[in-house]
């Protein structure tokens, strides 16, 4: 059986986990509009159509990135109510779904850093090859 002390060490080791991955997916949410104004700003150059398909690809992963934050978000939320109402009875805590659940968290928040930098590099990418293009035609 655990001590208390122990129990009390799980939690404060999940909640500063949790706090991470909370700042890390405010971090996401701030540079998912700056990438959207990105694509805004260079709508119209990468509307030409051998940038088309391109641009469809990176809106659509944008999207899919936007929606695995939203489900991280509400179950870090719930792992937060989970962790509060352990650290407030000790007795009460269920260790082993708090693990599962923050197990399961810590996966798909690396899962999610993935997409997110391979979906950053492809836009900055695109946005550089249309940079470049527009500077050819300029010379």
């Amino acid at each position: 059986m655990e001590t208390q002390a122990e129990l009390s060490a799980n939690t404060l080791q999940y909640h500063a986990s949790a706090v991470d991955w909370a700042s890390d997916l405010d971090f996401f949410k701030v540079e998912t509009v700056f990438f959207h104004r990105l694509l805004d700003d260079y709508f119209i150059r990468l509307s030409a159509p051998e940038y088309v398909l391109k641009l469809r690809d990176i809106e659509r992963e944008l999207l899919d990135l936007e929606d695995d934050r939203y489900e991280l978000d509400k179950l870090l939320a719930e792992h937060f109510k989970k962790i509060e109402l352990s650290a407030m009875d000790p007795a009460a805590e269920k260790t082993e779904n708090q693990q599962v659940m923050h197990i399961r968290i810590g996966y798909l928040m690396t899962e999610l850093m993935h997409k997110f930098r391979h979906t950053k590099k492809t836009l900055f990418a695109l946005v550089e090859e249309v940079v470049k293009d527009n500077a050819l035609f300029k010379i």
